[in-house]
């Protein structure tokens, strides 16, 4: 017998999800088409329960180069009339292999309109299209990007942070990592279950049943990735040295395959005198917030995000 229960709330909103998307069978191994589509479902049909996008924040569509000769596209939401001076760094969920710009267009505005500062959302280059260390620096060229644009967008060079979720997560905690070695100082990082070890973990039968996001997606998606030997600015979990990394904020569920990681990276930072906020959510599963924004446990974590967004 499991000790572990679903949040009441939560499980309620499952309910309003339709049957497919409940009764869908894992994807086969290493079939990383058929994850995407998994995880592209599942974005649409839980953005269906959100309430309406909010009112008062512009978005600006840029171009951002990278430094191998390419250019992203990403998008700069502000607040109207708001000029804090601090800016975020996004990079979105999906697992590392999925995942849009446009799935988080409303979470960017949420974040936005609650805390007045505004954030640049990166569409970085997934995998299998994206390798390796290549996702981590599309990510970092959009802090440079920030920092060459700071003057016009009245940013302060020195109160920026990196954001992700899930795959985006980890994306977020490399690019703290790369701009740590190169001396480019980051304000905080903020790690939403965030994907940080490339060596897979193997859920207890427990925990098993609540997984949102399996070990096998996860051993896909970070096949995928895989470009040669994996580093610290692919898998942030194999870090050596922490010290000297931004502040960071670690967010996880109890009911997710990267609790454990998340825990352990935390042990890390904390072993390194690295700043530390850790939040483990009792009964909430790998992207619960999508599930009921009005749910008790994710009011408590947004209400924790938008504090530490408006402490910068």
């Amino acid at each position: 017998m499991t000790n572990y229960r679903l949040d009441d709330e939560l499980a309620q909103a499952l309910g309003r999800l339709p049957p497919d998307f409940l009764n869908m069978p894992n994807p086969p191994a290493n079939d990383v088409q058929a994850l995407r589509d998994r995880i592209n479902y599942q974005y649409t049909e839980m953005g269906r329960l959100s309430p309406p996008v909010p009112d008062g924040v512009s978005r600006e569509d840029v171009s951002l180069p990278v430094g191998d000769g390419v250019t992203l596209e990403a998008r700069w939401y502000t607040k109207d009339d708001a000029r804090p001076g601090s800016a975020v760094v996004y990079s979105h969920g999906g697992g590392q292999v999925a995942g849009t710009l446009d799935h988080y267009d409303r979470r960017m505005r949420v974040y936005v309109a609650e805390t007045s500062v505004p954030i640049l959302s990166v569409g970085y280059r997934v995998a299998p299209e994206g390798k390796g260390q290549q996702l981590s620096e599309d990510v970092f060229a959009g802090v440079m990007w920030l920092i060459n644009e700071a003057d016009s967008l009245g940013v302060d060079t020195t109160r920026i942070a990196v954001m992700g979720d899930s795959g985006g997560g980890g994306l977020a905690a490399t690019a703290a990592v790369l701009a740590r070695d190169r001396g480019i100082p980051i304000a905080q990082q903020i790690l939403v279950y965030p994907m940080l070890d490339d060596r897979v973990t193997v859920s207890s039968a427990a925990l098993a049943p609540f997984l949102a996001w399996t070990a096998g997606m996860n051993e896909t998606a970070w096949n995928a990735r895989a470009d040669g030997p994996a580093s610290e600015t692919t898998s942030p979990a194999r870090l050596n040295d922490a010290r000297g990394l931004a502040a960071a904020y670690i967010e996880v569920g109890d009911l997710d395959l990267l609790r454990n990681e998340s825990l352990a990276y935390a042990q890390k930072l904390a072993a390194a005198d690295v700043p530390l906020e850790l939040h483990v959510h009792p009964g909430t599963p790998h992207a619960y917030e999508w599930l009921d924004e009005s749910a008790a446990v994710t009011r408590r974590a947004l209400a924790d995000r938008y504090r530490v967004l408006r402490s910068l």
